[in-house]
């Protein structure tokens, strides 16, 4: 018996395109038999996108991109109704790019795709240059402040995002931001909410998901990628080209991303996740394909300095966002966060102007010197320390930081590996007693 997964209906509802896929593979990997899911165009009346004039093969690029990683694997027919002739092509050249970043594969486990039609389609003429990625983080920003003005069109994506929600606080701050970064560098925008992640696949977010986990142990796929980022890693970059169909009925060719590529003693790392150059360079559909990663050999802390160089040159002030906790505030206490108030630190700004309104000198001083700040690679550790002027005075946490050069980047992150071990190992043996825990837990919170 084959085994197939099948996109068999595609609709169209005002600025909404929806998808019905089946799942015959008997294996579980969809969320049900039948599963639904749909892209929505926020914005899209602005550009007068419609997207039921569009060819079907357009359609489909996003779900079939989405779909396209598990026929890596369980010898799975993906059968469509439509494709467009470019990516059908191209799936070789995908194909690779995989194996070689997470991999290598065997030919063995391979499926392939059955297209009832393969349609060749001529993009309109076009309207605007490029499609910006924002996400409201230092990578998306300092792609934006290269690339702007009216004839590119700055594109929010929100659920390829850990733990993102099509509702809630998170999602409206990303509607807030979108819309704010535009004026600023004079471009419109769009933004594209899909549910992929949550109605698709039967797998968690993460290197620890159900379907990840099936792959490692039963074709005893372990290498450093895919561990660190896994099988819903291998669909991050699918998930951001939800945008396809827009892309395609606006003519625009070159798609923009922020590279989160970083360097350890002027030394580049391999990036492990699923935004790795290696896999964009791959990516071809139409007459689309990402032709940029900005800042690919720009540090962290440098794009910051650009950053902040760029807006108060303008007299502005622009919101940095990396938390991924749903609230209308950053936490200020993750990695992310902690990192990013460090690196505005180091430009001599006051991370409350921006976007870290809960920033306190002395809460924050605490939390990074009592090796709270845990981040599982080096670099970002590096970067930051390595950045910090021996001879400066800085206007915020000038202790904080001089004293962070002095520890130094391998004293730091070692140590904050031995802190962050300490409290997993305290949260385990509470958890051998769940009322103790739950007293614990609500003295902390306050209840």
């Amino acid at each position: 018996m084959k085994r197939t997964i099948e996109l068999t209906r595609i609709a169209v509802d005002g600025d909404t395109v929806k998808y019905e896929i089946h799942d015959n593979t008997g294996l579980g990997l969809l969320r049900k038999e039948k599963v639904e899911a749909q892209i929505q165009f926020h914005n899209a009346d602005a550009f007068g996108f419609e997207p039921d004039k569009l060819p079907e093969s357009v359609l489909a690029i996003p779900i079939t991109l989405y779909l396209l990683p598990v026929t890596f694997f369980y010898h799975i027919e993906l059968i469509l109704p439509s494709m467009d002739n470019t990516l059908y092509h191209n799936i070789p050249a995908l194909y690779a790019a995989y194996s070689q970043m997470y991999g290598p594969f065997k030919e063995e486990w391979r499926g392939k795709i059955v297209a009832k039609e393969i349609v060749a389609t001529r993009m309109p003429d076009a309207r605007y240059d490029r499609i910006v990625f924002f996400s409201g983080g230092v990578d998306a920003i300092h792609a934006g402040i290269n690339n702007p003005g009216k004839r590119n069109v700055l594109v929010s994506v929100p659920s390829i995002e850990v733990y993102s929600k099509n509702e809630g606080a998170l999602r409206n701050e990303k509607f807030a931001m979108i819309k704010e970064f535009s004026c600023v560098i004079g471009s419109d925008w769009l933004l594209v909410a899909n549910d992929f992640n949550q109605a698709v696949f039967d797998d968690e977010i993460g290197s620890n998901g159900k379907i990840t986990r099936h792959i490692r142990d039963t074709f005893r796929l372990n290498t450093a990628a895919f561990n660190h980022s896994g099988f819903w890693g291998m669909r991050y970059i699918p998930n951001l080209c939800s945008v396809a169909p827009f892309a395609y009925a606006m003519g625009i060719k070159e798609l923009i991303m922020g590279s989160s590529y970083e360097e350890i003693e002027y030394k580049m790392e391999w990036a492990l996740d699923g935004a790795n150059s290696l896999i964009t360079n791959a990516f071809k559909f139409s007459d689309i394909s990402f032709v940029e990663q900005d800042g690919l050999y720009t540090r962290r802390s440098q794009k910051v300095r650009n950053i902040v160089s760029t807006f108060k040159n303008q007299g502005e002030h622009v919101r940095i966002w990396t938390c991924f906790g749903d609230s209308s505030e950053q936490c200020g206490e993750c990695a992310k966060c902690v990192r990013t108030q460090l690196n505005i630190l180091c430009t001599g700004e006051n991370p409350k102007d921006w976007g870290f309104a809960r920033f306190d000198e002395k809460s924050f001083s605490r939390l990074v010197r009592s090796y709270r700040w845990f981040e599982k690679v080096p670099c970002w550790t590096w970067d930051i320390i390595d950045s910090i002027d021996d001879s400066r005075t800085y206007p915020y946490c000038n202790e904080l930081l001089h004293w962070l050069k002095r520890v130094g980047y391998k004293r730091y992150f070692n140590r904050s590996r031995q802190m962050h071990k300490l409290m997993l190992n305290r949260i385990f043996k509470f958890s051998k007693y769940p009322h103790y825990a739950c007293v614990v837990w609500r003295r902390l919170i306050g209840k």
